[in-house]
C-alpha cells in the first residue's frame, strides 16, 4: 500500500491460513483468472466475497503474491508470465491444473483465453462451468496490443469460438443489460451482475472518508485507458488546468503501456499538476478517491464499446463523494439520469473541459457530493447481484433455493 493509503480502508487479509474457511459445505465455487489479479474488484470484492457472505465456500485462483485469505475468500496464487503471448498460450492449462487441486461444485472462469480450459473442465473434470464476460468479447479488435492488420481477423475468430463455447457451458455472467440480451438464446443460462459498489468497498470508504471541504483540489480518472482515450484526457487536463492553477488532475490505474505513453508525452511545467499512476489495489483506490473532489469518465460516443458498457468507476466516484463529469454512455444514463451529482458532457475536449471547470467551480460542491453519495447508497446494492448469481449456481446444480 502507498504511504498515503497506509492504515486506511485495508482489506481483511489473513495469509497465515490459506485453507481457513474451506471446509466441506453445501456449495463450493472457485473463480479462475489469468489476466486479472486475484484481488480484482469484480472477481474478489463484488462476486467472491458476496457469495461468501451468502454462505458459500469460495476460492479465487489468479495472479497474486501468495496464498492467503482476503475478505474471507481463499486465494490460490498463480504466477503471471511476463510474456503476453506465453500467458495466452499457457494460461488455460496452468489454470486447469490449479483448478483440479481445489474442491469445487462450480468453476467460474473470467477470461476469454481460459475458454479452452472451461470446455475441458466441463468435459473431463465433470464440473459445472460458468464464464464471466466482463466485456463484449466481439470487441477484441479494439485491443491496442494487437497489430492493426490482424485485429479484425482475430476478433472474428474469437467471436466464433466464444459463441461455440457459450452454447456448451452451463451459464454466462455479464455486467450489463445489453450483454444479457446478446447472450439470451445462445447460452443455456444468463445472469447480469452489475458492478455496483460491494459492502467491502463501502466499509473501506467509511474508514477512509474525508469531508469534501478538507479534500485537495484534485480531479481523478480511474481505470485502464486505450491510447486514444488517454490522449483525449491529457488534452482535457491541459485545458482545465490552464484555467484552474490551484487544481491538479490524476489518471489513476493505467496499464504499463498507457503509463509509458503518458510519461513520453506529458512534459514541462504541466507535469507538476497532471499526474499518471499505475495499477493500485482496491483498498488503495477507495482511499485515494476519498481524498479527491471530482471524478471523470470519458468514452467516445461513436465507440462500439460504449453501447454495451457501464463504467464501474462512476459508481465508485459517487459512493466516495465525488461529483462526476461523464460523456453520455447510454446504459449509464439509464441509471443516473436523475442523479444530481452527474454532469453530462459532449465528447469534444473543449466541451468536456468546460463541464469539468463548471463542476469544479460550484459553490455547492460539498452538497452535491453528499447527494451523490446518498444516491449511490440508496440505489446501488451489490448484494442483490450476488443473490442472482447464487440462484444461477443452484439452478445449474439442481439445488432448491434457500428458505
Amino acid at each position: 500500500m502507498t504511504q498515503e493509503g497506509r492504515g486506511l480502508g485495508k482489506a481483511r487479509h489473513d495469509e497465515s491460513r490459506p485453507d481457513r474457511g474451506w471446509n466441506d459445505g453445501p456449495l463450493r465455487a472457485v473463480h479462475v483468472t489469468s489476466v486479472h489479479r486475484a484481488d480484482d474488484a469484480r472477481i474478489l470484492y463484488r462476486e467472491a466475497a458476496q457469495l461468501k457472505a451468502l454462505g458459500l465456500h469460495v476460492a479465487v485462483i489468479g495472479p497474486y503474491e501468495r496464498d492467503g485469505v482476503v475478505e474471507g475468500v481463499c486465494i490460490r496464487a498463480i504466477r503471471r508470465p511476463a510474456s503476453r503471448l506465453w500467458r495466452i498460450l499457457s494460461a488455460p492449462w496452468r489454470a486447469l491444473a490449479a483448478a483440479r487441486r481445489v474442491p469445487s461444485d462450480v468453476l467460474h472462469f473470467h477470461d476469454p483465453e481460459l475458454l479452452p480450459a472451461a470446455l475441458v473442465a466441463k468435459a473431463v473434470l465433470c464440473r459445472a462451468v460458468v464464464f464471466d464476460a466482463h466485456e463484449d468479447v466481439s470487441l477484441f479488435a479494439l485491443k491496442d496490443w494487437l497489430p492493426r492488420g490482424v485485429r479484425k481477423v482475430v476478433s472474428a475468430a474469437m467471436g466464433v469460438f466464444h459463441r461455440f463455447c457459450a452454447r456448451r457451458l452451463d451459464g454466462v455472467v455479464v455486467p450489463t443489460r445489453l450483454l444479457h440480451e446478446k447472450y439470451l438464446g445462445l447460452a443455456p443460462r444468463v445472469v447480469t451482475f452489475v458492478n455496483y459498489p460491494p459492502p467491502a468497498a463501502l466499509r473501506m470508504r467509511d474508514e477512509a472518508w474525508q469531508p469534501v471541504a478538507e479534500r485537495r483540489n484534485e480531479v481523478v480518472h480511474l481505470g485502464t485507458l486505450r491510447i486514444a482515450r488517454l490522449e483525449f484526457l491529457i488534452e482535457v487536463g491541459r485545458r482545465f488546468l490552464d484555467r484552474h492553477p490551484d487544481w491538479s488532475m490524476t489518471l489513476l490505474g493505467m496499464h504499463p503501456a498507457a503509463l509509458e505513453h503518458f510519461e513520453r508525452n506529458v512534459r514541462g511545467p504541466i507535469r507538476e499538476r497532471l499526474h499518471g499512476r499505475g495499477k493500485m489495489s482496491h483498498p488503495e483506490v477507495i482511499a485515494y478517491l476519498c481524498r479527491a473532489r471530482v471524478g471523470v469518465n470519458y468514452h467516445p460516443l461513436d465507440s462500439e464499446q460504449v453501447r454495451v458498457a457501464i463504467p464501474a468507476k462512476v459508481f465508485e466516484y459517487l459512493a466516495c463523494g465525488l461529483p462526476v463529469v461523464t460523456t453520455e454512455v447510454p446504459l449509464l444514463k439509464e441509471l443516473l439520469a436523475d442523479c444530481p451529482a452527474v454532469r453530462w458532457s459532449e465528447d469534444s475536449a473543449e466541451s468536456f473541459a468546460d463541464a469539468l471547470a463548471e463542476t469544479a467551480a460550484r459553490a455547492d460542491l460539498a452538497q452535491v457530493a453528499d447527494q451523490g453519495r446518498r444516491f449511490s447508497d440508496e440505489r446501488f446494492r451489490c448484494e442483490a447481484e450476488a443473490r442472482r448469481l447464487l440462484a444461477m449456481y443452484r439452478d445449474i446444480l439442481g439445488r432448491a433455493p434457500d428458505g
